[in-house]
């Protein structure tokens, strides 16, 4: 049973969490986080039965261990749902494969989900690529998601939710089309899950990353970074892009011109970033 303790972390816990967290994953937290840090940290306490925050510090020292692996999850997953915003999906299937495709079907297509957390946006992705090619066997379309936490994206590759889960987001035909239902749960269809690869990278360290793409997603992710991780991130991303290759990042972020590399577009209210150089 974890002790009282565990719900009251110590000034000294808290910063060398902030640096933990700052190391491991880029996030920038400060002192006014320790809420979020307990809410998130108290449930891997109970995961692993320890009895406080110190313990876990101990724990998270080896950064294979499962602790640290469990307290990058907690702390980087964020809420998702399916067609989270609409506007990218929107721009997704009325302009940014139809300009691959329009010259050449023949056309390999590489699409990435950067800090895909639980599945959503890639298997939304998927959705869209099956609305418009209609036979996803005829075309060469494929797509990476990848994130930080090991243990989201296991979870993220199996394709399963809860009727909550697919609710969100989603009208009941598009459920029946691309789901099966299995014992109350729901299995994202074969076709769609054979066109998506579910990978574990760190976007400020992405030495995994041999492919290149001609779209990149990384939506809610820079508002986390201080600005030296930022540029460091665009570096990353813009050097995961084809020539020409287009990056999407959220409806609240942006990129000026101090990150270099990108040239801001837009399609019908839709913001989106082309490679440059």
């Amino acid at each position: 049973m974890v002790s009282n303790e565990a719900h009251s972390m110590s000034d000294r816990e808290l910063n060398q969490f902030i640096d933990h967290v700052k190391f491991e994953t880029g996030i920038n937290l400060d002192t006014s986080k320790r809420y979020l840090l307990e809410s998130r940290l108290s449930p891997v306490l109970k995961k692993f039965g320890l009895n406080s925050y110190s313990e876990l510090l101990k724990c998270i020292v080896n950064a294979g261990s499962t602790e640290n692996q469990a307290l990058i999850s907690a702390i980087t997953t964020n809420e998702t749902y399916f067609f989270r915003d609409e506007h990218p999906f929107d721009l997704l299937k009325y302009k940014l494969i139809p300009d691959l495709l329009g010259v050449d079907q023949r056309s390999s297509v590489k699409i990435a989900s950067a800090a895909c957390s639980s599945g959503q946006e890639a298997y939304s992705m998927a959705m869209v690529l099956k609305e418009i090619l209609f036979d996803l066997t005829n075309y060469r379309v494929q797509i990476n998601a990848f994130d930080i936490s090991d243990e989201i994206v296991t979870m993220a590759s199996k394709g399963e939710y809860s009727k909550f889960e697919v609710q969100r987001g989603l009208s009941d035909e598009k459920i029946s089309r691309y789901f099966d239902c299995i014992d109350g749960r729901y299995q994202v269809k074969p076709e769609l899950r054979s066109i998506i690869s579910f990978s574990e990278i760190n976007l400020l360290k992405p030495e995994g990353v041999l492919a290149k793409f001609n779209i990149i997603f990384c939506r809610n992710v820079v508002n986390y970074f201080e600005d030296k991780d930022k540029a460091l991130l665009f570096d990353n991303l813009a050097a995961m892009l084809l020539p020409k290759g287009i990056l999407v990042i959220g409806a609240t972020e942006f990129l000026n011109n101090q990150y270099g590399h990108f040239e801001k577009k837009s399609f019908k209210g839709s913001v989106y970033y082309e490679k440059v150089g």
